[in-house]
């Protein structure tokens, strides 16, 4: 086989790297697409016809991906159910440009007779780029299809060409596919007759021969002509240099204008070691020009300089570009890499080959603002970044489980047990294992990467093409980022980090500019207060960081650094047990947490790495290790690092490594041959075994400082910060909790919803130091409802229907004000049943303004008689409605609404509970039960408001079950270290600790006994019903009475089972 292509339909995707792969294999690459066609664009119909369309060469290429990047707009009628062109578009294209029919679904097999006839006359007009299409499926539309055909292709002189149709590569991929598609519920009719597998030579001749529909020379000649067209085909190569944009006409005075002018900003004419900061920016700034990327640095400044104008904050820096002071004075960064001892040849070197790249941290909400700015930033091109959405084994079990029909609860073992007992699975469920682990890794649906945008500086629809999604405003490559980052496009990751968004909302509350490495003070109270929380300080929030803090930051260990190191400060610390926390860490972590210095066989290799306490940490350190001890360029070193982290070719590296460092040992430290090559065997060896996770110091600094800067603002600003870190991360309830329970560790008050006092977000108040939170957080409330209702903080109420009036003004709705009701919000006016009797009262009586005098009781006749304009014998008319619902709401009846049902709102609206009653002592509110192992029990203490987990034994679990929303009171609890899987046992981890629950009592109260008993509407009794489960390591009871009387104080003192039991239930009865 000669040549080779792909033509899917309506996209292009991934088509760099099939033709790397096809090239690589030796044979020629066609680009090619099997387009929708419709008829116009004018009026949304589902024609979509079918339509080969190959591009003959580069400018064909370009051509055909305009064409298909048109086909996905939206806006225009070219997007109806598929991307599609028009016919206009395709008798307009080019020489460069070859197109057959396509197959049954094409155009000359449609039944619109004008387009068809349209067709031919083009494809008369065209006939040296033009073929029809036959193709060898066995049933009977197919065989007379081919026939009218091959007289047409007689009959106006446009050849015929033999095409497979190919969906699958053999029979096994083809039934795997029928499974997924199963699976899935895809069925496509016009398929079931069709022979889809791929076909060599001999077999491509068979199945026509079989089919009988055309003479042997016909096909033969169309098959023939498949090696006609590809010769037609002329190769292209892709442009791989740097693309930078081009956004100023002489860029590199631009450029050294715009970073003196950050030297002034910065303030570093003023240092003492000014000098060493110029000699600095000058090499740097011929590094830029060597590598071309001035351009590329003054797009970063750009942005930038928009996002600080309008004020949103970006994090300080992320990755090697915190190694560049160039980077420093255009403020890309706020990192001083001079005072911070970072490496510049991480970021940019000379020797460097591949594009670098600049990562910054953003707020996830402030990300669209800057992404706007991009996209219509004149001289820039952008896109977002394709992702591919494939099948891991444990979906493709379900769906192949799906497919054969195996139990659904049959499936669910078989994933739980996936990890545990693989090969187990595979002997007991072989049909299921083959057809899934085919499946597996199946691309399913596509995305687009969170971070990645491409900037160009020319259009990117023809030159790699795009689409758009449903979901997303912003154009798509039809490429993914491995592809763009070959062809040396300048990719921006624009990365969320929600811990920005915190940053700055704490300091525009607590009205002080906005914290960065620069203008925050190094204070050892709050490095003390980092140590014994770790709570909202970034990086260091899990159990397990939280630890090991503790232990690094350790009086004991600080001490024995200083001995070693006495001018490593807290932020040197903190960096290095960034490195240490993470896989690489594993050898040193713990010796390094007790301040124990590794010794590696050489004062001049300690030296190197006394920063680090003996231990290698950061990439940096290779590059620094090959530079001074092995005669490496930091250019050349840094290529050398890389290889060891791919684990690709560094064996060749080895000799000249060894050589360098052995001379180096033997001229500067006079060290014999023997002993060097110890040191550099076993030295090499470290860098193998961590090169693969090693750390970068120039993230890790950077980092660590917003770690600090969170820690600092917690400690001085503890209100405004925990309310944007509330508001930063509202979605994640882990987080939330964990906030939550340091909100009131801090003393803060932590209210919920509050008339007069919440907005939208989580809101603090100063006077009372309070956190009220925000009615954005309630599910089924949109946004602005809380900024409206603000407005109306201080304004004065009679009572809650003259309140109505206004809300009915605000244009807030009847069941967002029954939400904000039941949640309490208004609690102010009065209780929640008052409240909602008078909701109701106000809109059954809000749209009249006639009366009658029937309907009335005696005190609403008063009033109505005041607010009418005119009366009658039976009614009044004219009535200022709102006047008389104000005077008469008063005395409304209240409606019936239950403390168990104000909780299950609560949690049903705002996902968490926020009753708090002190008297109800180891009463908890279940929120989540998860049985995929031991019992998980997330609850909420009703006597402390808190948000609590404790485990269950399956046995005591299985003798009385409890479920979301149910009430319990726990009798026993106990402390246990947590445990982990070890050599087929579980071990005990020292220093951990978790709660597990070995008895309680399952509660439901229906009708709760307040300080006077409420009749029911419509009742004069006096219900009350109670049902107490007990269950503990005995065996389990259950008892349930229903009782109704006239005097249940004094029947309830009797009842045998609560007799015992009295004071205590008493307190619950409130």
């Amino acid at each position: 086989m000669k040549a080779f292509g792909f033509a899917e339909h309506g996209s292009v995707f991934e088509w760099v790297h099939k033709k790397n792969s096809i090239e690589e294999a030796g044979m020629k690459y066609i680009h090619g697409c099997e387009c929708y066609l419709t008829a116009g664009i004018e009026e949304k119909i589902n024609d979509n016809y079918h339509v080969i369309l190959i591009a003959k060469n580069f400018d064909g290429k370009n051509e055909l991906n305009a064409l298909v990047s048109s086909s996905f707009n939206r806006k225009d009628g070219h997007f109806y159910s598929k991307p599609r062109i028009t016919m206009d578009e395709l008798i307009n294209t080019s020489d460069n440009i070859i197109v057959t029919s396509a197959c049954l679904g094409g155009i000359l097999h449609g039944t619109n007779e004008d387009l068809r006839d349209r067709f031919i006359g083009f494809l008369k007009n065209n006939k040296n780029r033009c073929f029809l299409e036959i193709q060898h499926h066995p049933f009977a539309e197919q065989c007379d299809y081919n026939v009218e055909l091959a007289f047409l292709s007689k009959t106006i002189g446009v050849p015929l060409i033999a095409g497979t149709d190919t969906h699958s590569i053999d029979e096994e991929h083809a039934a795997s596919r029928a499974i997924l598609q199963k699976a899935k519920k895809v069925h496509f009719e016009s398929e079931d007759q069709c022979d889809l597998v791929f076909k060599s030579y001999d077999e491509l001749c068979e199945a026509y021969e079989k089919q009988g529909a055309l003479p042997p020379n016909v096909y033969l000649e169309a098959i023939e002509n498949t090696n006609v067209l590809a010769d037609m085909i002329e190769p292209f190569t892709l442009d791989k240099g740097y693309k930078y944009p081009d956004l100023y006409d002489d860029p590199e005075k631009v450029f050294k204008q715009k970073i003196y002018q950050g030297i002034k900003e910065r303030g570093i004419d003023k240092y003492d070691n000014y000098d060493e900061y110029i000699q600095r920016i000058k090499e740097e700034i011929e590094t830029f020009k060597h590598n071309n990327a001035i351009d590329f640095m003054l797009l970063d400044e750009d942005y930038k300089r928009h996002c600080r104008e309008i004020g949103i904050g970006y994090g300080p820096a992320r990755g090697s570009v915190s190694g560049s002071i160039v980077a420093y004075c255009l403020h890309i960064t706020d990192i001083d890499s001079i005072k911070e001892h970072l490496n510049f040849s991480r970021f940019m070197n000379v020797e460097r080959v591949s594009l670098a790249d600049i990562d910054t941290d953003f707020y996830e909400k402030d990300i669209p603002k800057v992404k706007d700015y991009l996209y219509n930033k004149e001289k820039l091109f952008c896109c977002d970044i394709i992702t591919f959405n494939t099948v891991a084994l444990k979906g493709a079990i379900r769906d192949v489980g799906r497919a054969l029909e195996i139990p659904l609860d049959t499936v669910a073992d078989i994933c739980k047990r996936l990890d545990t007992d693989y090969e187990k699975l595979k002997e007991e469920y072989p049909e299921l294992f083959r057809w899934a682990e085919s499946i597996s890794g199946t691309i399913v649906s596509v995305g687009n990467h969170p971070a990645g945008v491409v900037v160009s500086p020319f259009p990117l629809n023809d030159w790699f093409g795009t689409f758009t999604s449903s979901t997303d405003e912003y154009p798509i490559s039809q490429i993914n980022m491995k592809e763009v980052e070959s062809l040396n496009f300048v990719k921006l990751d624009l990365l969320r980090l929600d811990n920005i968004g915190a940053i700055n909302e704490a300091c525009d509350l607590a009205h002080i500019e906005r914290l960065n490495p620069n203008n925050t003070p190094d204070d050892i109270e709050v490095w003390k207060d980092i140590r014994d929380d770790t709570t909202c300080i970034f990086q260091w929030e899990s159990e397990s960081a939280s630890r090991y803090l503790k232990q690094l930051f350790s009086d004991e260990t600080i001490k024995r650094i200083k001995e070693v190191n006495p001018n490593m400060t807290y932020m040197d610390l903190l960096s290095v047990g960034n490195g240490a926390i993470r896989p690489a860490g594993a050898s040193y972590r713990n010796d390094l947490a007790k301040g124990i210095f590794h010794d590696n066989g050489h004062e001049a290799l300690n030296e190197m790495l006394n920063p680090t306490l003996g231990f290698l940490v950061y990439q940096e350190q290779v590059i620094e290790f090959l530079h001074r001890f092995c005669g490496y360029s930091m250019g050349q070193a840094d290529i050398v690092r890389r290889g060891f982290a791919k684990k690709t070719g560094t064996e060749k590296f080895i000799p000249d490594i060894k050589a360098g460092f052995i001379k180096t040992m033997k001229e500067k430290y006079n060290t014999t041959e023997e002993k060097s090559e110890e040191l550099i065997v076993n030295f090499l060896q470290v860098i193998k075994d961590a090169s693969e996770y090693l750390f970068s110091e120039n993230h890790a600094k950077p980092y660590s400082w917003i770690g600090y800067i969170c820690g600092y603002l917690r400690h001085y600003y503890p209100l405004e910060f925990l309310t944007a870190e509330l508001n930063a991360f509202d979605d994640d309830i882990e987080k939330t909790i964990s906030i939550t329970n340091c909100v009131r560790k801090r003393g803060i008050k932590l209210c919920g919803i509050k008339f007069r006092k919440s907005k939208d977000k989580y809101f603090c108040d100063r006077d009372t130091n309070s956190i009220y939170k925000g009615l954005m957080s309630v599910k089924g409330l949109g946004q602005g409802i809380g900024d409206n209702l603000y407005t109306l903080k201080d304004k004065k109420y009679v009572n809650f229907a003259e309140l109505l009036v206004d809300l009915y003004e605000l244009k807030i709705g009847r069941g967002a004000i029954d939400i904000l009701i039941k949640l309490d919000y208004f609690k102010e006016f009065g209780e929640v049943g008052k409240l909602l009797a008078t909701c109701e009262y106000y809109y059954s009586l809000r749209k009249r303004s006639t009366l009658k005098k029937a309907e009335l009781n005696e005190q609403q006749l008063k009033v109505a008689s005041a607010c009418a304009g005119k009366e009658t014998a039976k009614q009044f008319s004219n009535v200022d409605i709102n006047k008389f619902i104000i005077e008469t709401a008063d005395f409304v009846t209240p409606c019936e609404f239950t403390l168990k049902e104000r909780m299950d709102t609560e949690y049903e609206l705002l996902g968490y509970v926020d009753y708090v009653n002190p008297k109800l002592n180891k009463v908890v509110y279940i929120l989540d039960v998860n049985t995929r192992y031991s019992p998980l029990v997330t609850m909420y203490s009703l006597s402390k408001g808190q948000i609590t987990q404790a485990k269950l034994k399956k046995k005591i679990f299985e003798y009385n079950k409890i479920a979301e929303k149910d009430l319990i009171k726990i009798d026993g609890f106990e402390k246990k270290n947590k445990t982990r899987f070890d050599n087929g046992k579980y071990i005990a981890i020292p220093g951990t600790v978790e709660w597990w629950i070995n008895s309680y009592k399952k509660v439901v109260i229906l009708h709760i006994i307040r300080k006077k008993w409420m009749y029911l509407p419509g009742q004069r009794k006096r219900i009350i019903r109670i049902q107490i489960s007990r269950i503990s390591r005995s065996t389990p009871t259950n008892s349930c009475r229903t009782y109704s009387t006239a005097t249940p104080r004094r029947i309830l003192n009797n009842i045998p089972f609560l007799k015992r039991k009295r004071k205590k239930w008493r307190n619950c009865m409130h």
